[in-house]
């Protein structure tokens, strides 16, 4: 009570002070404030000192106030943040296995690991997203594909039952408007069955929502539901595989922008002959590049690559890449084909010749610790 006494003292006199056009040598005062600590109490202390400037002995007035209580929020700090889930997992890896892991592996888990993977947990496409793909700009792409896929069905002798698989359909913009387009072609709808070829459960879930899907109960006992797109009256169905959609029909295969995304593993031309680089980990804790002491399994997709090049092509190089996951892909989807007819559109970036260094272009994105600060993780930044 005292002390709230004493503070309403102080600050009406403070208030008087400041508002006074006069000055009197009975009022004249000077007000300092102070913040102290005291060595019986280690929390600072506020004092208000009130001379006067007259005859009279000078008062004064201390008053502590306690601070405790407060909230004092921690030091900002510039420092690197802790390493990320992504990070720890990486080097867990390598410190189970004893020793370098490849590129291709490397990047697998950055990209699609189930947990932490860069195209697993997020909507990385569109304007907001990290990138742009040809669907996104006009809706004209995706309408003369489903052209060509018309085309194609014509050709074929416009079969009853036909599977429109798309690997990689990012946010289903490509097939959206493949199948808005094509909506007025009814025998043509009425013929597919969209397979969606994607691992990442959000962008299913988003695909799911471009399409305009609805989920159907068949039976009506909750037991066996189907997926129709409401653009086109089509069925849907997502896999995580290629090989998981059903076979014995008419295929019509659509890859735009998938390869590119395929794990690549990376070769460097050395004394002893080609070596493939691995990704290790260094004695500060940092990924760098090593050379494999001896010839790996990746080696064979490396000789079958070098066998569709001339002798003087490959002799240039210092570096090669190959992606055995292309290579069995593009077999996966002849056999089909040669099968059970259809065909394919391959829609990607490359090089017509033995790629060298893509990977100097290739940026993997890393969240570190918890306060989400992105950090682009290039691989050509790791050190030999």
């Amino acid at each position: 009570m005292l002390t709230r006494h004493l503070l309403k003292q102080a600050s009406t006199c403070r208030h008087f002070l400041l508002n006074s056009k006069t000055s009197s040598p009975l009022l004249t005062k000077s007000l300092l404030f102070s913040s102290s600590s005291s060595p019986e109490s280690q929390s600072p202390t506020t004092t208000f000192v009130d001379d006067k400037v007259t005859d009279q002995s000078p008062t004064s007035t201390s008053i502590s106030i306690d601070r405790s209580d407060l909230y004092n929020p921690p030091d900002h700090s510039h420092e690197p943040t802790s390493e990320s889930e992504l990070v720890k997992h990486l080097k867990g890896i390598i410190k189970f296995r004893g020793g370098p892991i490849s590129v291709a592996e490397y990047m697998e888990e950055v990209l699609t690991n189930p947990k932490f993977g860069f195209y697993i947990s997020r909507d990385v496409f569109g304007t907001e997203g990290d990138f742009i793909t040809s669907p996104e700009v006009s809706q004209m792409f995706g309408e003369m594909v489903g052209v060509w896929a018309m085309c194609l069905w014509e050709q074929m002798g416009r079969p009853k039952q036909v599977n429109l698989v798309e690997l990689g359909p990012g946010r289903g913009t490509l097939m959206a408007d493949l199948l808005r387009g094509a909506s007025k072609f009814k025998s043509f709808t009425e013929s597919l069955h969209v397979h969606l070829v994607e691992c990442s459960p959000m962008l299913q879930k988003l695909q799911h929502h471009n399409l305009k899907c609805l989920d159907e109960d068949v039976n009506g006992d909750g037991v066996e539901k189907r997926t129709i797109s409401t653009l086109a009256g089509t069925l849907v169905s997502w896999h995580a595989l290629l090989e998981q959609v059903p076979s014995g029909l008419p295929s019509i295969i659509i890859a735009h922008e998938f390869y590119d995304a395929l794990p690549v593993h990376q070769f460097q031309r050395a004394s002893r002959g080609w070596c493939e680089k691995m990704v290790d980990v260094s004695e500060d804790s940092m990924f760098r590049f090593v050379l494999s002491p001896q010839p790996t399994p990746a080696t064979l997709y490396l000789m079958k690559r070098c066998k569709w090049a001339a002798p003087e092509e490959i002799e240039k190089l210092s570096h090669i890449e190959v992606c055995p996951k292309a290579m069995d892909l593009t077999h996966a989807i002849a056999d089909r084909i040669s099968c059970d007819g259809g065909g394919a559109l391959i829609i990607d970036y490359g090089l017509n010749g033995v790629v060298s260094d893509s990977l100097q272009v290739k940026t993997l994105t890393i969240v570190f610790g918890a306060s989400a600060s992105i950090m682009s993780v290039g691989l050509h930044g790791l050190s030999m």
